[in-house]
Order: structure tokens, then C-alpha cells, then sequence
């Protein structure tokens, strides 16, 4: 009887552990899995990213408040305790670059939650256009539950911008405020949401609405029109009038952000973010001192080539005034861009084989945008709209040389972002998270490094439209040197205008416009173009050398598009596995 007992205990211990044993052990890979899922399911519920090619609508919009710093420390922390209790070599070689991901953004959003005082509300030019207000343009709205959902987001956008009022007065008592000038252009920008509700971007017109019968039509818009009227105008309102009162007295002239309390170290985690390398900002300071040099060589044999009589200022005049640059009307810059795409479609095959089915447009800029921008935007494609536009400023255009024009086209449609990103965001093969990151080093990098793939294809071969890519060129190393020179060498914002004079076309209401972004807006985001399109050169440089008649340049930039957007140590690491240069 007691060997029965104990054959009949072996048993049922042997059938029992496995099963036990297998539901709760995670292999290496599950673990890692449910860490990237639970970080995107929170990134769209707590409204830091939209997936616009989601039915999902976020639970709610991020405020940005001092309680959202601190459960992003308790998070990221706790992502990172996660990722340590994985074994990185028992992950399967198509998890590598997961864990390296989630490695490096647990790393580097832990080490923003230091810097609550330093982040400004996104009300002004640039910040704004990336910010939730853009979100509702681009929503889709098939059922009744998005409906009511839209309603709750905009009574959500509302306390948002009411969050931006209190963080403007939080940092206001501790002196820390935005540059005069730029809270200039932040009261004009805000006032000018002070206008008719059906006018407003968060405004749904009717061609958004032919799912649903013309009474719910009615009925919606109405509630809209009222949310937008009692809610969102008057916060609006509420900032402007802020800024315009005695904030705006105390406001300093200097620029950048090393004026303030800890704000070099804050700079420097800006350099991090943007560039997603160790450089310290005086290499990168000194990096774009030297491209400059080297560009103007450049120039300057060209100059001699097309025959111009004058020195190289006299050249960049001409270049930026003579009036076979300018164009007469808004449509005619869409109409340039359009022409130089058209040239680009028929022969880029011979460099990069995988292409999107998304359509591509050009379009002008909302009018309240463009006395903040220099240039515009590309806007990809969402579920309410399969079409991806590059905005562009149709403002003051005898001051807007077009001789960059196709460069610009190259960076901002094809290949450039429109390209890359659409080709990201309908990847299926990529999870989710990966669908939709964003790393500035890759995104502009892979932008600039597009404008210079229209050398290698002969489509540069006006010497003007070459004399415009080595403009661009140009434009992105300047933003080096002013960007680090504002924000972490105390330039003044007159002496940063000054190297621009003297180096590139824009004009001085760009170069204007241009110094505020950098110091005040978004500062760090300009250092990402360069770094980037850098990096990609080198990379394609290392394969050639080690692969020899092996290396497949289609190859190597289907591989990158393929893979969506990833810092570069990272993206150098999948690469040498795709290419079996290194082990895995």
C-alpha cells in the first residue's frame, strides 16, 4: 500500500510539474515581448504617441504635468529592472535589436524625467505642429464610440492647454521663461485659434463624417462647435493673455538654453535624444566648423565653373535673389517641388528597389504656422487621409530662393521621409512600438542623406540645383555650430545670426526664424540632420570596404528602410548581422 501511494504521488508529480512548470516560465524572448507590448500600450494610452493607422484612441492626452515626470521615472524604471532579468544571449537573433530598443529608450526617457523644469509647453511654432492639437485632423471616425470619443479627447485638449498655462506659470515663479522674441511669435501663434470654430483644425466637416446619418452629422458638429467655443477658444485665449501681461515684461533677450539652471546638462541629454550618439556637444560644435570650411571650397569652385563674376557673398546674393530662383505665386513652389520628384521616380530603382503604395502631395502651410517656419513639414498618411503632403511655406516668397528645391523635395517625399516612413508604418512585419518610433538622427538623417543620394543619380546635374544641394548641406552643418554655439557656448542669438549671414541664402527673416527654433523651440532637434545622414555615409563606406564586390548598395538602403528607425549603435549592430559581418 505504500509503494502505491508513493508510485501514485510520482505520478501525478509528473504530470503535474511540467504543465506547471510551462505556464509559469517565460522563455528569454516572451518576456521581452510583453515588455515592448505593455510600453506601446501605454504610450497610446496615456497619449505620448498616436498610432494614426489605429482605430485606438488614447485614454487621454499627455499634460506634461510634474505627476506625468514622476510615473514616467517609476516606469522606465521598472523597464529597466525587467530588461536585466532578461539573458540578451538567449534571445533569438531577430529579438536583438527589441532588446537594444527598449535598452536605449528606458535609458534615455529615465534620464528626461531629471529635466520637469527645463521642458516647455508645446505652444510654440515648431514644438506645436508635432503636438496632440495636430492629432484630430487625422483621426478616423466610423462608429458611434469615435464619436463620443472625439468629444472626450477635445474636452481632454482643453485641460491640456490648461496644463501648458499652469507649467508656463510654474516655471514663470522659478525664472525660468522664453526668450522675448519667441514668446512673440507664441502669442501670435495662439491667438490665432481665436477664430471661427469650423475653422479651427480641430473642427470635423462633413466629409468626415459620410458614415454617419445627417442627424448624428448635425448632431456632432454641434457638440464639437460647442466644446471648441466654451472650452478649447478660451484656453487659448487664456495663454496669449498670459504671456502678453507682465510675463512679457520679464521675458530675457539672451537665447538657449545654458542660461538657466542645470540647462547645459539638460543640453546635453538634448544632444543624446537627438543624435543618439556620445558626442559631446564641443565635437559636434567643432564637426560642423569643419563641414563648413569644406563646403564653401566647394562653392567656391563652383562658382568659378558656372563663370560668375564676384566673389563668393556676391555669389550667395544671386543665388538666393535672382529671380529664376523666386517664384511668383504659393502654387508655383508646389508646382517646382512636383517637377523634381517627377524626375526622381524613373531612376531610383538603381538605388533602392522596395517602394510604398501610399500617394505623396505637396501643399501649402496653415497660415498661422508659417510666420514661425522656415521651411514646413512632411505630414505622413493616416487612416482619414491615404495621402502623404510635405506642407511648405508659401509666404513672403521674394525671400524664398528655390535654387534648394530639389534637394528639398529629395528629403522631404522621395526617397525621403515619405518613403521611409510609410514604408515603416505598413511594415507588418515590425511590432507594433517599431511601426511607429520616431529617432531623429535616422528620420532627418535618412532625410539628408536622400538629398545626397540625387547626386549619385545625375539629377544634380544643373550646376544651380547642384549649387542648392550643397546649399542644404550647407544649411544642416550651420545648424551644428549655432545650435551647440546658442545653447551651450552662450552665443548671443546676434552672433548665431551672423555666422548664418555669412554662410547661408536664407533670408534674414528665415535666419530669424531659424535662430529661435534652435534656441528656444526645439533645441537639439537641428544637430539630428547631420549626425545622421553622417552616419549613414559612414556605415555604407565600412560595408563597401568589408564586403568588397559583395556589398549591394540596393541592398544596403532596402535593409535600412526595412527596418524602421533606430538610433545608430543600433542600427550599425543589426546591420552587421544582416550583412553576417559579425556573429550575432
Amino acid at each position: 500500500m505504500k509503494n502505491r501511494t508513493l508510485f501514485f504521488s510520482f505520478v501525478c508529480c509528473f504530470l503535474v510539474l511540467p504543465f506547471t512548470t510551462k505556464a509559469q516560465t517565460k522563455t528569454a524572448k516572451e518576456k521581452l515581448d510583453a515588455i515592448t507590448a505593455d510600453y506601446w500600450l501605454r504610450e497610446q494610452k496615456t497619449g505620448r504617441a498616436f498610432d494614426l493607422t489605429s482605430p485606438i484612441f488614447p485614454d487621454q492626452l499627455y499634460m506634461g504635468t510634474k505627476e506625468d515626470f514622476g510615473k514616467d521615472f517609476l516606469y522606465f524604471t521598472k523597464v529597466q529592472d525587467q530588461l536585466k532579468k532578461i539573458n540578451r544571449q538567449q534571445l533569438p537573433v531577430a529579438s536583438l535589436t527589441d532588446f537594444d530598443l527598449m535598452s536605449w529608450i528606458a535609458k534615455l526617457r529615465l534620464e528626461a524625467t531629471r529635466f520637469y523644469d527645463l521642458t516647455f509647453p508645446a505652444i510654440t511654432p515648431y514644438s506645436s505642429y508635432s503636438g496632440a492639437g495636430t492629432m484630430f485632423p487625422r483621426l478616423a471616425l466610423r462608429t458611434p464610440t469615435d464619436l463620443q470619443q472625439y468629444q472626450q479627447l477635445l474636452h481632454q485638449f482643453a485641460k491640456l492647454l490648461a496644463a501648458n498655462l499652469d507649467k508656463l506659470k510654474y516655471q514663470d515663479s522659478k525664472g525660468i521663461r522664453l526668450q522675448k522674441n519667441e514668446t512673440e511669435l507664441a502669442i501670435g501663434l495662439m491667438k490665432s485659434y481665436h477664430r471661427a470654430a469650423a475653422t479651427l483644425p480641430m473642427y470635423v466637416g462633413k466629409e468626415r463624417l459620410m458614415k454617419f446619418d445627417t442627424a448624428q452629422q448635425k448632431s456632432f458638429q454641434l457638440e464639437v462647435t460647442k466644446i471648441l467655443e466654451q472650452e478649447v477658444i478660451p484656453a487659448y485665449d487664456k495663454i496669449a493673455q498670459f504671456l502678453e501681461g507682465d510675463y512679457f515684461k520679464k521675458t530675457p533677450a539672451n537665447v538657449g538654453l545654458s542660461q538657466y539652471p542645470e540647462g547645459k546638462e539638460y543640453y546635453r541629454h538634448l544632444v543624446r535624444w537627438h543624435t543618439t550618439t556620445d558626442f559631446t556637444p564641443d565635437e559636434i560644435f567643432n564637426i560642423g566648423q569643419q563641414n563648413v570650411v569644406k563646403i564653401n571650397h566647394a562653392l567656391d569652385s563652383l562658382r568659378r565653373l558656372t563663370g560668375f563674376q564676384g566673389d563668393r557673398k556676391a555669389f550667395l546674393n544671386f543665388l538666393q535673389k535672382d529671380q529664376r530662383f523666386l517664384a511668383a505665386t504659393p502654387d508655383e513652389v508646389g508646382a517646382r517641388l512636383r517637377g523634381h520628384l517627377r524626375r526622381m521616380e524613373p531612376v531610383l530603382s538603381k538605388l533602392i528597389s522596395i517602394r510604398t503604395k501610399r500617394p505623396y502631395d505637396v501643399a501649402r502651410l496653415p497660415l498661422a504656422l508659417e510666420p514661425g517656419m522656415t521651411f514646413g513639414y512632411y505630414s505622413p498618411p493616416s487612416e482619414s487621409d491615404s495621402v502623404g503632403v510635405y506642407l511648405y511655406n508659401g509666404s513672403k516668397l521674394d525671400q524664398r530662393s528655390l535654387v534648394s528645391a530639389a534637394s528639398l523635395a529629395y528629403h522631404e517625399i522621395l526617397p525621403g521621409h515619405h518613403l521611409q516612413i510609410c514604408l515603416q508604418k505598413d511594415n507588418a512585419a515590425l511590432p507594433p512600438y517599431r511601426r511607429n518610433l520616431q529617432v531623429n538622427s535616422f528620420l532627418e538623417g535618412w532625410g539628408d542623406y536622400a538629398s545626397f543620394l540625387g547626386e549619385e543619380l545625375g539629377l544634380y546635374n544643373d550646376p544651380y540645383d547642384y549649387c542648392g544641394r550643397l546649399l542644404m548641406d550647407m544649411f544642416i552643418s550651420v545648424r551644428l555650430v549655432v545650435d551647440v554655439g546658442m545653447n551651450y557656448k552662450s552665443w548671443s542669438r546676434e552672433q548665431a545670426m551672423e555666422f548664418m549671414r555669412q554662410n547661408v541664402i536664407e533670408s534674414e527673416e528665415q535666419i530669424k526664424t531659424e535662430t529661435l527654433r534652435y534656441s528656444c523651440d526645439i533645441q537639439g532637434q537641428a544637430l539630428g540632420y547631420k549626425m545622421g545622414s553622417r552616419r549613414f555615409q559612414e556605415l555604407r563606406l565600412k560595408y563597401a570596404k568589408l564586403l568588397g564586390d559583395k556589398f549591394d548598395v540596393i541592398k544596403f538602403h532596402d535593409l535600412i528602410l526595412s527596418g524602421g528607425c533606430m538610433p545608430m549603435a543600433i542600427l550599425e549592430k543589426w546591420l552587421d548581422r544582416e550583412f553576417g559581418v559579425v556573429r550575432p
